[in-house]
């Protein structure tokens, strides 16, 4: 027997970015009402670093949240996600 498909709920989206472009699909995905975990990795420095300067500006634009996770990993979440730190 086959399994039901997926009931829809809140989506996460895993990104990792290779330039400075890929921005827009992270502001994109935030207005589409997904949260988004970004992984810097495969950039430079500071193209990184540009690139969350952009996403942070149209993510705050939206009422959304930001959070740094790790060095190079960063969550962007929209308006009415809640998101809890110990």
């Amino acid at each position: 027997m086959a399994s039901p498909p997926p009931l829809p709920g809140p989506e996460v989206l895993l990104l990792e970015p290779r330039q400075l472009h890929d921005s827009r699909a992270v502001i994109e995905a935030v207005r589409a009402g997904k949260t988004v975990v970004v992984n810097l990795a495969a950039m430079a420095s500071s193209h990184g670093q540009r690139l969350i300067d952009l996403a942070c500006g149209g993510i705050t634009a939206m009422d959304g949240q930001a959070l740094r996770l790790a060095d190079a990993v960063f969550l962007f979440a929209p308006a009415l996600t809640s998101i809890h730190t110990p």
